[in-house]
């Protein structure tokens, strides 16, 4: 095994020699961290925060006991198992301690190895158990609450479709009558000419077209939101282009104050649903714009696809806030948000992923703190149109 696979265990003690036994005692088994005094302990805890998954410290030791140190350690690795090494006088303290649960364990000198090494067997693996048990309750507590944005999806979309509905049904009618009326309005309009009359006869065409745009964007948002919270998605390929150019007509209201948008590239489809393309590129977009706040410079968002022979690689670019080196794997995690509270869910980046690896694809992001960031998305080119 790779020595820095091994557990993690430190041991405190003011005396070299003793130090010395216990690397040559356990050395092979556990990845060892020795410290001489409680001081240097705690600042190697800080350093190794969420590593180390035994402190074993000597009782006696100049400036703080035993008890002492682990019970400071336990503010900084609350989830460290700590343990005592003992004289005999020194027993009522340690009894003490234990009764308070500082520590877990001690041992009275001189320690039987094959007692201790045992016992460091027991509280690391009871310590990775801890761990597995927080993370299942981690994500259950996460798809308890996905779950619940789900359904709330699906009632949005439910309470949307019907009004989309009626609004689409009378612009048809509208645009219909008006048609009519313009008819009449045109063969009367030379005998009894009005120029306010005949600009807004010339306009009203373009004006309901632009209408029933939008009533079918919003007609498509609530579809799109009813198969996400379904897991639907009735077609298996979509054209880049067309879900480009819908998505960027979709986040035009969010990015035009704060980011030029454009997108390039030619038609081409992949094997991926168009209703989920357009929710991964949406994201991507709305994540960018909100990148823009405080950099104190035209924002630029850009959107650029190119076909190979198997796949096409899509990016959504931007010269934003960018995100922190120690932040960028974190930001995939269900939840996670570097915005502040009220801006974001903590889902996007998320749910981006999730769904291109759903679809056999791959998602990777570059990003460099101050000047911007890069996600390009792989996706398989579909081989038929």
């Amino acid at each position: 095994m790779n020595p820095s696979e091994l557990p993690a265990v430190l041991y405190v003690d003011d005396d070299a020699l003793n130090l010395r036994v216990f690397d040559a005692n356990f050395g092979q088994r556990f990845r060892i961290f020795r410290s001489s005094s409680p001081s240097e302990a705690l600042t190697l805890l800080e350093q190794r925060r969420g590593e180390i998954g035994v402190i074993l410290s000597d009782q006696r030791m100049p400036g703080m006991t035993g008890v002492e140190l682990l019970e400071r350690a336990r503010t900084i690795a609350p989830d460290a198992k700590r343990m005592l090494v003992t004289a005999y006088a020194d027993m009522q303290a340690v009894i003490d301690a234990v009764n308070r649960g500082q520590v877990t364990r001690y041992f009275v000198k001189p320690w039987d190895r094959a007692e201790l090494q045992s016992a460091l067997d027991d509280a690391l693996k009871i310590a990775r158990l801890e761990l597995r048990i927080r993370e299942v309750e981690g994500r259950m507590l996460k798809s308890e609450r996905l779950a619940t944005l789900g359904q709330v999806t699906a009632g949005i979309a439910h309470e949307l479709m019907g009004p989309v509905g009626y609004l689409s049904q009378n612009v048809v009618s509208l645009q219909r009558d008006l048609a009519s009326v313009i008819q009449y309005v045109s063969r009367h309009l030379p005998a009894d000419p009005n120029p306010l009359v005949a600009e807004t006869v010339e306009d009203l065409p373009a004006l309901i077209k632009d209408l029933a745009d939008g009533a079918e964007h919003l007609r498509q948002v609530a579809l799109g939101l009813r198969a996400q919270a379904r897991g639907e998605d009735h077609e298996a390929t979509a054209d880049v282009a067309e879900v480009v150019s819908f998505a960027v007509k979709l986040a035009r209201a969010e990015v035009r104050d704060r980011a030029r948008l454009t997108s390039n590239g030619e038609p081409v489809r992949v094997t991926f649903g168009p209703v989920k393309l357009c929710q991964v590129v949406l994201n991507l977009i709305v994540n960018a714009s909100q990148a823009m706040a405080g950099t104190g410079r035209q924002g630029r968002i850009e959107v650029r696809w190119t076909a190979r022979a198997d796949d096409v690689v899509l990016t959504v670019a931007d010269n934003g806030c960018g995100i922190p080196l120690e932040l960028q794997e974190r930001v995939f995690q269900p939840l996670f948000t570097t915005k502040p509270v009220g801006v974001g869910t903590g889902l996007g980046l998320s749910i981006c992923k999730e769904l291109v690896t759903q679809a056999g694809g791959n998602l990777r992001l570059a990003s460099t703190p101050g000047e911007g960031t890069e996600i390009e998305i792989t996706l398989r080119r579909a081989q038929h149109p």
